[in-house]
């Protein structure tokens, strides 16, 4: 019900319209109804075009105002000091502000081409790197026909975010908090598969149990339960990134009225599809012809990184649909630990990453132990 309410008031919303509520929240602090008055400008603002608009045009200035929105929140929640509140709540103010003045002139046909273009670029880099990671892993396996199951869980998660999309515009909105839980589900299921991933890969590095591994999978294909998570493993990390991207092209056309303001934004997403397509092009013909022990120790690392990136990023998307508390951490609020490791300054995603380094911890130690021994010939060099 009260994502149906917001909907109704935030297509009236403007940045500057919520900059004034939480001025005016902030003044009637430490009144009971003034925390609440901030979390109603939120998911207004949630619901509003200008939140798909900014998340598409700058994810790093995005990010920001969602952390001091979640921040001021917990802040007057908490009974935090009223100068404090006050002084957080003047700088998201400020910031939705410069955000209004943004709105008014960011429909001009070169700026509509330039966020067209860097939106496929930078939502399918991510998936696209992990992508070929993983079909070149299948090349060194001697298991490159399974590279097939990538590409089908990736063609699947294509069609299953269109298809939600349209769903999302025509059936039952799928905004505010309801999108933030989707997002926030799919980052965590994506971050445990990668997590699997790298672990494997890393722990295939050293040159014994590279030679066993592989003696072990020639004689036979891929097991269904693996090939089964290579699907999911694609399917996750494109749907992660093509649900929204579809959300981003939406606002984007919506800034774009005119014919010929339409035909920047296709454009733009021409040229992006092209430059991803030159991307791909060179990580699946040159990832394979990187030595076996560097590759595989370079590739799990990537993984693991981005393992890392999903868990603090799923479980602050959970906190914005309200499904984890918020509370503040005395940790700066960094534009590139949030952009690059998604380090945002509160406890709930710092602990879950932390949960991962210790995972990471336990089976580094699990690997050292049981890696083989000396005894015996030494393996023969294999060729990649």
């Amino acid at each position: 019900m009260l994502t149906i309410v917001a909907t109704a008031f935030g297509a009236a919303a403007t940045p500057d319209d919520l900059a004034a509520t939480i001025r005016a929240a902030a003044e009637r602090y430490p009144a009971g109804d003034a925390h609440l008055a901030v979390g109603d400008a939120f998911l207004q603002f949630e619901t509003s075009p200008a939140d798909a608009d900014l998340k598409g045009r700058n994810p790093s200035r995005y990010a920001d105002l969602e952390v001091r929105w979640l921040g001021l929140v917990a802040a007057m929640r908490d009974g935090r000091p009223a100068g404090e509140v006050r002084e957080q709540a003047a700088a998201l103010a400020a910031t939705l502000d410069d955000l209004g003045g943004d709105v008014e002139t960011s429909g001009g046909r070169s700026s509509l081409f330039l966020d067209a273009c860097l939106i496929i670029l930078r939502e399918g880099f991510e998936a696209i790197v992990v992508l070929a990671a993983l079909a070149a892993s299948l090349e060194k396996v001697r298991q490159g026909d399974k590279r097939r199951l990538l590409y089908a869980g990736a063609g699947t998660a294509v069609a299953a975010s269109v298809a939600l999309a349209v769903a999302a515009r025509l059936v039952a909105p799928v905004g505010g908090h309801a999108r933030e839980a989707l997002e926030g589900v799919t980052m965590l299921a994506a971050a445990a598969v990668l997590f699997t991933a790298s672990y494997w890969l890393i722990s295939k590095a050293e040159a014994r149990r590279w030679q066993e591994f592989v003696r072990a999978k020639l004689k036979g294909a891929l097991s269904s339960r693996r090939r089964g998570a290579l699907f999911v493993l694609a399917f996750l990390v494109v749907f992660r990134e093509g649900f929204e991207t579809v959300l981003f092209y939406e606002a984007l056309l919506g800034r774009a009225r005119a014919a010929t303001a339409t035909s920047a934004v296709w454009s733009g997403v021409g040229v992006g599809v092209l430059g991803l397509a030159v991307v791909a092009a060179l990580l699946f013909r040159y990832g394979i012809r990187v030595p076996i022990r560097r590759f595989f120790a370079v590739t799990g690392i990537l993984l693991y990184a981005l393992a890392f990136k999903f868990v603090g990023g799923g479980v602050r998307e959970l906190q914005e649909a309200g499904w984890i508390g918020v509370t503040p951490a005395p940790v700066p609020n960094v534009a590139a630990l949030r952009d690059w490791l998604a380090i945002y300054p509160f406890v709930e995603p710092l602990l879950a990453q932390a949960a991962l380094i210790l995972a990471l911890v336990i089976g580094a130690g699990y690997a050292f132990v049981t890696r083989p021994g000396p005894e015996g010939a030494a393996p023969e060099p294999l060729r990649s």
